[in-house]
Parts: C-alpha cells; structure tokens; sequence
C-alpha cells in the first residue's frame, strides 16, 4: 500500500526513513502468503516502483545520488539484490544480458579479451540450462 503523503527520496533519506519506507515497499512486493504459490509471483522490486510507491518520480534517483551517494549506494544494492532473487526467476536471456551490462561487457568479443585481474568471465551458454 502506497504512502498517503508523497516523499521524494532526499526526504525519506534524510529522515532515516529510507530504510523503513523500502522494507515496507518490498513487503507490499511480497506475494501473499496465504495465497496460490503457483499463481502468485508478487510485483517485481524496482526502483520506478519504489518510486512511484513513494508518490515521487524516477528524477529523485538522481537527486539523490548527488544529495546522498551512500543512500543512492545502499538503495541500488538492495534493488539489485531483490530483483535478481524475487520468487518469480528472470529469464536466461535477461539475467545474462544484465549481467553483461552490470560487469561492463557490451558483447561476447569483449567479454572473451577483457580482463578482470586474473578472473575472466565470459557468456557462451545458457546460463538457464545449469540448474539453481
């Protein structure tokens, strides 16, 4: 259930409420316990949604980031860790083209002659066909 008053990010971050406020957006992103595990995945956490949650808009991201870069940090951490394991699992196609883009690769040239300190990573298969 969305907030009854709009709070813009700087607002939330400087009350210490940020954290309280995204708790409480990924809760109501929960599926319902009671309800059909099969049917029911939930809303996918983003920040558009925490945002839209909040009664702000996504220029608040921004905002934020110049006001508050640890608050940014720590919201962007806790997003992408959501997403990436939210009940309803991405698909191969998007994990890996996030995944790609998350460790700055643009393509499989890039990711096959880049190196990152010793550890290498490259996408030439289905990551979907590996199991959890």
């Amino acid at each position: 259930m969305p907030l009854n008053k709009p709070v813009t990010l700087r607002q939330a971050a400087q009350s210490g409420r940020l954290k309280t406020y995204l708790s409480r957006y990924l809760a109501d992103c929960r599926p319902d316990p009671d309800g059909d595990s099969r049917r029911q995945s939930g809303s996918f956490p983003n920040p558009a949604g925490f945002c839209r949650w909040l009664g702000c808009g996504l220029s608040e991201v921004e905002a934020l980031r110049q006001a508050d870069p640890d608050a940014a940090d720590y919201l962007a951490a806790v997003m992408e860790d959501e997403a990436l394991n939210h009940k309803a699992q991405l698909s191969p196609t998007v994990l890996n083209a996030y995944l790609k883009r998350r460790l700055g690769y643009a393509d499989k040239a890039e990711a096959a002659t880049a190196d990152c300190g010793g550890l290498q990573v490259v996408f030439e298969h289905d990551i979907g066909e590996d199991g959890e």
